[in-house]
């Protein structure tokens, strides 16, 4: 855990140090190549995107995927996803350095996902959304009428009572949130991970991507956290997060060493 730790504080040296053409490299690195990664993997999680490869979703990001050719609609909706993605993981790096209020954030990390392919995307749910957990209990979110008083809460306890929590803390309980109250009617989930990962950016901390083979793991941990919590009625009692913090550190230790591989190889 300390080795851990000293890592990430290193990192997080290194990056602040980083001269300003050095750090908008970095920032092309992670929207250029990270992001392709991220995209493709988030999608995955979701079930979004059943038939592009990451190759196709590289071609598709870098412009040289042909899209006249593909007349399955399915496809073209996933294609529409994966364009999407990006330009909402693209729109972290505009508001970096400015003061945009959390929950403007997160409603624009939304409308931008869904952007032609959600109904009222960047608007909360006008419908009650649940899921069924593992052990076949059906799990209901924040009802529609309490979505915009919760949103409120998060946005209180983000400026107040987490701002002196770890940048990891603040990024884990920021994901947990918009997974409890799920407010939108789809794309929680990217959602969440987008967030997490402008917390982490925003503090000089890689963000992370969590694989399409963790789904299963990342969802048990999720479970584990919510652990006879009531999402609907405290959305914020949030269980023990120590084992997804320690492995959202990790995959940002992973990040930053691929990067390091990715800049000594292109030289």
């Amino acid at each position: 855990m300390l080795d851990r730790i000293f890592d990430l504080a290193k990192i997080q040296d290194k990056i602040n140090s980083f001269s300003p053409e050095l750090k908008q490299a970095y920032y092309r690195y992670l929207i250029n190549e990270f992001g392709i990664l991220f995209t493709f993997h988030s999608n995955r999680i979701e079930g979004t995107n059943t038939t592009l490869t990451l190759n196709d979703t590289r071609e598709i990001l870098n412009n040289t995927y042909d899209l006249k050719k593909v007349i399955d609609t399915n496809k073209q909706r996933e294609i529409h996803e994966t364009i999407n993605h990006q330009n909402a993981f693209k729109y972290i790096f505009e508001i970096l350095d400015k003061d945009v209020d959390i929950i403007t954030i997160i409603k624009t990390l939304h409308q931008i996902i869904g952007s032609g392919i959600i109904e009222g995307a960047g608007e909360y749910k006008e419908r009650e959304n649940y899921l069924i957990n593992s052990n076949g209990t059906e799990i209901d979110f924040t009802h529609p009428k309490n979505v915009e008083k919760v949103m409120q809460e998060l946005k209180e306890k983000y400026n107040n009572e987490w701002k002196d929590l770890t940048a990891f803390e603040k990024a884990v309980r920021l994901h947990m949130a918009v997974i409890n109250i799920h407010p939108f009617s789809d794309g929680n989930g990217r959602v969440a991970r987008l967030i997490m990962n402008y917390e982490l950016i925003k503090n000089n901390y890689p963000p992370v991507i969590i694989n399409e083979s963790q789904k299963l793991s990342y969802y048990s941990v999720i479970e584990e956290i919510n652990m006879n919590k009531d999402y609907q009625k405290s959305p914020f009692e949030i269980g023990n997060i120590k084992l997804f913090n320690e492995t959202i550190q990790q995959l940002s230790i992973m990040t930053f060493k691929n990067m390091q591989k990715h800049f000594e190889t292109s030289k």
